[in-house]
């Protein structure tokens, strides 16, 4: 059986083609895409990561699928016809699987024996009614900013300041505010800027025409009491501890690929450092809830709706044009027809 996925091939290049999957067993779902949204900041990394002659690998996480068919052991507890989310469908049988979100049919292993079905990094779980697909796709990348928010131990009142105002850092924000923090973001693209001033966000800080630290000890001379850094800059990183009250919180949402840190920087500094990178089904779970009722805001995110046929312009503008995207989605409706 053979499945339409977008490749990652080469350096900077992905390819749409089909691939083989296998055939779905007792304990499988065979699903049907309906939409991913593209991870810029991961998936850009993994991407441009590919060397051409290598076997290619299939980026994305939390894909919106359809159930089309259910093995008879999965069939006892998942119907035919629902909405599903997963990270890491099975292992396809060419190419590394890497993520593995933007697979337009796959096969999906429920087996509570072998998966946990709310656990970290390979979950499957239920896309409620209320909630477009459109939306829940986004629901894996507003995870890991929960995930963070969760573990600031943030309260009511607290100062925090967001680094980057991507898809990870948007929602971020989104969280700590909806904690009842003040909350002050920092990027240096205006629109994006635009964007989190109409998701919530107390003070907008255009790092592109002043200094950072002097603009939030502006705000808060005690400093922030949280940071959350999206943008894994470690330059950006270095400075910002300038910016942080002593016994703060520093959050790293950003997927750290190694570089020399400045470490003397950090010397007669006191703070609490997090690295929370992971996908957890039941944070999902609470990130969909809290976008069915309109807390969690993802509309003004989406600046891009393609066909998934488009993917290599998608990918080409996370790299040549980030000022002019923020969240794109990708629909699979047509993927899976012939």
């Amino acid at each position: 059986m053979k499945g339409k996925a977008i490749l990652a091939v080469d350096s900077r290049t992905v390819e749409v083609r089909p691939i083989e999957i296998g055939q779905p067993g007792e304990w499988d779902l065979l699903v049907e895409l309906e939409r991913s949204a593209i991870s810029a900041g991961t998936e850009s990394y993994v991407v441009a990561s590919q060397k051409a002659g290598e076997a290619p690998s299939i980026p994305g996480y939390a894909p919106i699928a359809r159930v089309v068919s259910a093995g008879d052991r999965a069939g006892e507890s998942w119907s035919v016809g629902q909405r599903v989310s997963y990270f890491g469908p099975s292992p396809p049988h060419e190419g590394l699987m890497r993520c593995g979100g933007h697979l337009g049919r796959a096969i999906v292993n429920v087996d509570p024996s072998k998966r946990d079905l709310l656990g970290s990094d390979c979950y499957v779980v239920r896309v409620p009614d209320a909630l477009s697909s459109e939306h829940a796709a986004f629901g894996g990348i507003a995870a890991v900013s929960c995930m963070g928010a969760s573990l600031s131990r943030v309260e009511v009142g607290d100062r925090v300041l967001v680094l980057g105002q991507g898809l990870i850092g948007n929602f971020a924000a989104q969280h700590m505010h909806l904690r009842g923090a003040e909350v002050a973001v920092a990027d240096i693209h205006p629109n994006r800027l635009d964007i989190a001033r109409r998701c919530g966000a107390d003070h907008v800080l255009d790092c592109s025409t002043g200094d950072l630290v002097q603009a939030v000890r502006a705000l808060w001379p005690q400093g922030a009491d949280v940071i959350m850094d999206s943008t894994g800059n470690y330059g950006l990183i270095e400075r910002s501890v300038d910016a942080i009250r002593y016994r703060g919180r520093y959050v790293f949402l950003a997927w750290c690929k190694g570089a020399n840190f400045n470490l003397p920087k950090f010397h007669n500094r006191v703070f609490e450092a997090y690295f929370p990178w992971t996908l957890q089904g039941h944070r999902v779970l609470n990130c969909w809830r809290l976008m069915a009722t309109g807390a969690l805001k993802v509309e003004p995110i989406i600046t891009h709706r393609l066909p998934y046929t488009e993917a290599p312009r998608a990918y080409d503008m996370i790299y040549t044009d980030p000022q002019g995207h923020l969240g794109i989605v990708l629909d699979w409706t047509a993927a899976n027809e012939d």
